[in-house]
């Protein structure tokens, strides 16, 4: 039998070879196997949920009296993608749908806006703040006036619920 000649360089080109095919294989397991399981909240993927709620102006719901201190708007949507784990472990995103000098946008609640208006020679200021709060099955909105003015009804407002786990 003849010995072959084996020299540094033959040996590091060989592991250079060997750590190639070693990465190859590694990522080739790594994706495959990535791509089993069912999709949802029980899988290694995200799961999703997007949905818009429109809040008509004669849906808003008056809590306390008409211009009393701490009165405020509320109206609720029932939700039953939003079951307890995305609850207890997942996210919950509200945005609101506007117009910003002619452009759509979303913004993330709580939004609070600046309003003002002049009657005479005086001018009244407030702030209008749009939140939510959520439960199991349901997401309630909610529109709070500085000024507890609350004979003046919330306009119609759309509204984006994003779940995620």
């Amino acid at each position: 039998m003849k010995r072959k000649n084996v020299t540094f360089a033959g040996i590091l080109l060989n592991v250079k070879k060997m750590k190639k095919i070693l990465f190859l294989l590694t990522t080739a397991v790594w994706l495959f196997a990535s791509c089993e399981g069912p999709a949802g909240k029980d899988a290694v993927e995200t799961y999703w949920f997007v949905k818009n709620y429109t809040i008509n102006s004669n849906q808003w719901q008056l809590v306390g009296g008409v211009d009393e201190l701490n009165s405020y708007y509320k109206a609720s949507v029932n939700i039953p993608e939003l079951d307890r784990d995305i609850y207890e472990k997942g996210n919950v995103f509200c945005y609101m749908f506007q117009r910003i000098n002619n452009v759509e946008v979303q913004t993330l609640l709580p939004y609070t806006i600046p309003m003002g208006e002049s009657k005479g020679n005086t001018e009244l200021l407030w702030t209008e703040t749009y939140a939510c709060d959520f439960s199991i099955g349901r997401v309630n909105f909610y529109v709070n006036y500085s000024d507890f003015y609350t004979s003046n009804r919330p306009p119609t407002v759309t509204f984006r619920v994003v779940l995620n786990y």
